[in-house]
């Protein structure tokens, strides 16, 4: 199924960059009505809607890549399946809520006990790294593992130097 939503991505862009050139550079002779005011007004509407179906196959065949890594748990009545994506969004909020920070990655790696989560960022000019990496470690395995059940195998920390700090006004 994806190779058949891949293939039909490439054709609709195709559609769109041929709709895109005619449009642009004119079409052939043998195509003169196309030259016209009209003309153009549809193949503009032609290539809209190509691009549009383009990018509806682009969507639905990365979530189909995606629900393919999905993080999976078993729950009560079944298994309750976590995108990585969720978890790195929730990771994210946290960071920037609880800690204030920004300028950051989350990378999630799904391991066979657990997920494992690097952050890169730069750090702040007011904090001690050995002192920011236990508070990330500390706030992201016990909320992530408190609202999705999953454990959290490892907390790493890459800084990738440091942030500037804000210009103070006078």
């Amino acid at each position: 199924m994806s190779l058949l939503l891949a293939l039909g991505f490439l054709v609709l862009l195709g559609a769109t960059g041929l709709v895109i050139l005619l449009a642009g550079w004119g079409p052939p002779s043998w195509m003169l009505q196309v030259t016209t005011a009209a003309g153009r007004a549809v193949l503009a509407a032609i290539g809209a809607a190509s691009l549009a179906g383009a990018l509806r196959f682009a969507v639905e065949l990365a979530d189909r890549l995606s629900a393919g890594r999905a993080l999976r748990r078993p729950g009560p009545k079944g298994d309750i399946v976590i995108a990585p994506r969720a978890v790195q969004e929730l990771a994210a909020g946290l960071l920037r809520r609880e800690l204030g920070l920004n300028g950051f990655r989350v990378q999630l790696t799904s391991t066979g006990e657990g997920v494992l989560l690097t952050v890169r960022l730069r750090l702040p000019p007011e904090e001690e790294a050995p002192r920011l990496a236990e508070r990330i470690q500390e706030l992201l395995s016990s909320e992530i593992q408190a609202k999705t059940g999953l454990p959290v195998v490892e907390v790493n920390l890459l800084i990738r130097g440091t942030a500037r700090s804000a210009p103070t006004t006078d």
